[in-house]
């Protein structure tokens, strides 16, 4: 392979994981726990955008049962946020 080749791939990768990053960007994850009482929705860049509880949570005293949930969801979201970026990177590796 020569030169000219070499840089003309290296700039196919590069489109293309300009494809995956923005790909990735529009991703989102909404996850719940408590039966929906809790519900937090993560991007692909694993960054927490909304985190909504249900008034009926709110109402009770029980702030570590509050805590709880919110964790599970986050951690719920951030977990299938993971499957999904790797199911984008084989994706857009596949055709590498």
């Amino acid at each position: 392979m020569d030169i000219k080749n070499l840089f003309g791939a290296m700039n196919e990768v590069q489109a293309k994981m300009e494809g995956v990053k923005k790909q990735l960007d529009q991703l989102t994850v909404t996850k719940e726990t408590g039966a929906g009482l809790v519900q937090v929705t993560v991007n692909g860049s694993k960054k927490v955008c909304a985190i909504s509880i249900d008034e009926k949570l709110l109402n009770k005293t029980d702030r570590q049962m509050v805590q709880d949930l919110i964790i599970g969801a986050v951690n719920l979201a951030l977990e299938e946020v993971d499957h999904k970026i790797q199911a984008v990177i084989q994706e857009h590796a596949a055709m590498l």
